[in-house]
C-alpha cells in the first residue's frame, strides 16, 4: 500500500513539474512581445504609405508641370483609373482626384486596388509651406481598407539644395479582410535626393525619409518607431530599399533593417545581439484566435 502511495505521489509531481514546465514555456513565448510577425506588419505598412504617396506625387508633378494627370497615372497603374483636376476654385488650389473605380482592379504588379485617393493641394508643391492633403476614400488594396488623411507640408530646398517636406500621418487606419487593424500617426521628414532636375522621368527619384510613428498594432498593442537610419524610397520600386527603425512594442525594443538596397520583400532585425531575417508583404494581419502561431511562422 505504501508503495503505491509513493508511486502515487511520485506521479503527481511528474505532473506538477510538467505543467509548470508548460507554464514556463507559455510565459516564455508570450514574455517575446516583439516578434517577427509585428515587425514584418510595421514594415509593410511603412512600405505600403511610401508606394502610394509615390503614386499620389505622380500626378501632384504631372499637374504642375503641365503634363496629362490621366495618362501619367495609366502609365504604369490601372487603366480604369480616372483623374480630375479641378482649378476652378482658386489659381493657386487645385483637386487631384484618383479614383480606381469601385470594384477591385488589378496594377501593373498584380495588386488588387478599388476606392478613391483624393489630393487637394495649395500652392506649388516646389514653393515652401505648400500643403497637400491627402483622403482615402473607400479605398483598399489587396482587399485590405486604408482609412485616415496625410498632411504635407513643402519646406523648400534645405541646405544640400534638396527639396524637404514633412509628412504627418493623422491616424491612419489598416484594416485587412479578417478584421484586424491597424493604426499609425506621426511624423516624418522627406529629402528629394535624386531624380529632382528630371520631372518627365519619375523613375529615377529617390527619397530618403526620417521621423517617428505610433500606434496600436494587430494584436492590440502599443508600439512606437523611431527611424534610425534614414529610409531610402525609389518611385521604381513598391519596397524600401534600406534603413534601419528601433521599434518598440510595449517595454521590449528591436531594430529592424530593410536591408541593402535590392528591390525585395525581405530584411532582417536584431534580438538581444542575434540577428535574424523576415520578409513582409502579405496586406492582411494575424488571424484572430490564435495566439501562437505568430511565433511559428
Amino acid at each position: 500500500m505504501r508503495a503505491k502511495r509513493l508511486i502515487g505521489w511520485g506521479f503527481l509531481i511528474l505532473l506538477g513539474t510538467l505543467s509548470c514546465s508548460t507554464s514556463e514555456d507559455e510565459i516564455n513565448m508570450d514574455i517575446q512581445i516583439t516578434n517577427a510577425v509585428n515587425i514584418e506588419e510595421n514594415a509593410m505598412v511603412n512600405c505600403i504609405l511610401e508606394d502610394l504617396l509615390c503614386e499620389v506625387e505622380k500626378n501632384v508633378i504631372a499637374a504642375d508641370y503641365g503634363a496629362n494627370s490621366k495618362d501619367n497615372t495609366k502609365q504604369d497603374s490601372i487603366p480604369a483609373i480616372e483623374v480630375s483636376v479641378d482649378e476652378e476654385s482658386q489659381t493657386s488650389t487645385k483637386i487631384i482626384s484618383i479614383d480606381y473605380g469601385s470594384s477591385n482592379h488589378t496594377d501593373h504588379l498584380g495588386r488588387l486596388k478599388r476606392g478613391q485617393i483624393r489630393n487637394e493641394i495649395s500652392g506649388k508643391f516646389t514653393t515652401s509651406q505648400a500643403r497637400q492633403f491627402i483622403q482615402f476614400q473607400e479605398f483598399c488594396i489587396n482587399d485590405m481598407k486604408i482609412e485616415g488623411s496625410i498632411e504635407i507640408i513643402s519646406n523648400g530646398f534645405n541646405e544640400f539644395d534638396q527639396l524637404s517636406f514633412t509628412i504627418s500621418y493623422d491616424s491612419i487606419i489598416f484594416t485587412s479582410e479578417n478584421g484586424l487593424e491597424y493604426s499609425i500617426s506621426g511624423t516624418k521628414t522627406k529629402d528629394w535626393v535624386e531624380g529632382f532636375s528630371t520631372p518627365e522621368n519619375p523613375w529615377d527619384d529617390q527619397f530618403l525619409i526620417s521621423g517617428e510613428f505610433h500606434g496600436i498594432n494587430s494584436e492590440n498593442r502599443e508600439y512606437n518607431s523611431k527611424i534610425s537610419t534614414p529610409l531610402l524610397i525609389s518611385r521604381s520600386c513598391e519596397f524600401i530599399l534600406s534603413g534601419e527603425i528601433e521599434f518598440q512594442v510595449e517595454d521590449e525594443t528591436v531594430f529592424y533593417n530593410f536591408g541593402d538596397g535590392m528591390c525585395d520583400n525581405k530584411g532582417f532585425y536584431t534580438r538581444n545581439n542575434e540577428i535574424s531575417n523576415f520578409e513582409f508583404g502579405r496586406y492582411s494581419f494575424r488571424q484572430k484566435n490564435n495566439p501562437i502561431s505568430f511565433l511559428m511562422h
